[in-house]
């Protein structure tokens, strides 16, 4: 390997350094599926680089379990609510320096239209009044409750185990009846704050006939768009168009981080067709939100370890594939990415291990202080991924913190770290940049990053082919 082409790139890294056009975006972290009320894990989230926590906010718990004669639904004080997890839950990220996003779930049977598998027609009136007390509630000014700005409608309505109906008979319908429930969804919370901001439920990342609609499908249906490859609006102004701010999937892929899957399904290599598709949207003025150009956020995704799961990833292959899939997330224009999730779930005998859940970022103990961390939690803070090419060695990475300041770049010969470059990342911690060296082409060596004393998991030259692996083992 040439070593003077490695050092003499040091005087073009702080050029380098700035985002390509790809990826001249904002970009943070989060962790969803929490599923713990301690302060501990809000503060674990806070140390493992997150900016914001999705805290999900259980409508039919909250709510009373029959409708009452007599009450106000709009109010956030209204005695029939119990508000009780929530605020722990707000109160809890609010201490925690994270950004609450509040996803609302879980309709009440009485505000259900029909009895046709879970969450069966919504009334998007009752969730309007629902979204407008909760909104309220967490308004900043309410009993000395935090605020919360990140407002989330439903989760993966393309999935019937969330989502009914889906089919009546062979027609599609989930998408139509969604798009009536995020719209009056977004008017309400937006009449409480017009500061407030909108985020269409995620979407389950592969069609199943007969159960689930694909994310192209639904997303076209949503926005009554046309096209697999050229997409196009179709007749009419869809209803005077969607209402969100912020678009989001949860593209968990049955392979490695550039998998693709099939014509309407969206893995982690199908993100830049959900993008395209959105970049058409919003240029036919299908989407009306804040943005001109919507934000895309992947809202999920994980795959699960072994151990504890026989049939996860190996510690080592996940703790790359991690990194690599917060990168490759990035560079589709992806602006926010949540891990699914903090710890391991308690163990469940009864069930088959594909059916677990087991892609915490922390191996699970006893109690949530005996937890220990897995290797994947430390490429999640930092992560950094570098690939050998014909035109050099390409590296990307975010700062732990995801502040800026100066970055070393190392590279692992004659048995020692011998600093490759260096310089200084921009505001939000993200650098990537490009080095004239043939290191790694043997497919041998490693790469690291170097932040405030800080070390990235060490990237491997050794590439790891794409091969079949169910997200959940």
């Amino acid at each position: 390997m040439p070593w003077a082409g490695v050092v003499l790139a040091i005087c073009v890294f702080a050029a380098a350094l700035q985002p390509s056009a790809a990826g001249a975006h904002p970009f943070s972290t989060g962790i969803s599926g929490l599923n713990e009320d301690s302060p501990l894990a809000f503060q674990r989230v806070r140390e493992a680089g997150a900016r914001f926590v999705r805290v999900a906010v259980d409508w039919s718990r909250v709510a009373p379990r029959n409708q009452p004669d007599s009450w106000q639904p709009e109010d956030p004080a209204d005695r029939h609510y119990d508000w009780e997890r929530p605020d722990e839950d707000m109160n809890a990220a609010a201490a925690a320096g994270l950004v609450p996003v509040a996803m609302i779930e879980e309709p009440p049977s009485w505000a259900q239209r029909c009895r046709v598998g879970p969450n069966c027609d919504p009334d998007p009136g009752a969730l309007a009044a629902f979204a407008t007390a909760a909104a309220r509630r967490y308004n900043g000014l309410f009993g000395g409750l935090p605020r919360v700005q990140y407002w989330q409608g439903l989760n993966e309505p393309n999935l019937s185990i969330y989502f009914n109906p889906q089919f009546e008979g062979d027609r599609a319908v989930a998408a139509d009846l969604y798009r009536s429930l995020i719209n009056g969804f977004y008017a309400a919370v937006k009449a409480v704050d017009p500061s407030n901001i909108v985020i269409a439920a995620g979407l389950g990342p592969v069609a199943i006939h007969g159960y689930t609609i694909g994310p192209m499908r639904f997303t076209r249906e949503l926005l009554c768009m046309r096209g697999r490859d050229r997409f196009r609006a179709g007749p009419g102004d869809c209803g005077g168009g969607v209402h969100f701010d912020i678009f989001d999937i949860h593209p968990y892929t049955t392979g490695g981080p550039t998998h693709t899957g099939g014509v309407n399904d969206v893995e982690l290599g199908d993100l830049p067709k959900l993008r395209a598709l959105l970049d058409a949207a919003d240029k036919a003025g299908r989407i009306e939100g804040i943005y001109p150009h919507t934000p895309l956020w992947v809202g999920e995704l994980s795959w699960d370890s072994n151990p504890p799961d026989p049939g996860g990833l190996a510690i080592k292959i996940e703790t790359r594939w991690a990194a690599e899939a917060i990168y490759r997330s990035w560079l589709a224009g992806v602006q926010a990415f949540f891990w699914f999730s903090l710890r391991d779930r308690a163990p469940q005998p009864s069930l088959p291990f594909n059916e677990t859940l087991q892609s915490g970022l922390y191996f699970r103990g006893p109690t949530l202080e005996q937890d220990q961390p897995k290797k994947v939690l430390y490429a999640f803070r930092f992560p950094f991924v570098a690939f050998s090419g014909k035109r050099g060695l390409s590296f990307w990475g975010r700062t732990p913190t995801s502040g800026e300041g100066r970055v070393v770049i190392q590279v692992w010969k004659g048995e020692k770290w011998r600093k490759a470059v260096a310089g200084e990342a921009a505001a939000g911690g993200v650098f990537n940049g490009q080095i004239p060296s043939s290191y790694g082409r043997t497919k041998r060596g490693l790469v690291r990053a170097l932040f405030q004393g800080q070390a990235s998991v060490p990237f491997s030259m050794r590439p790891v082919p794409d091969f079949l692996q169910p997200p959940f083992g």
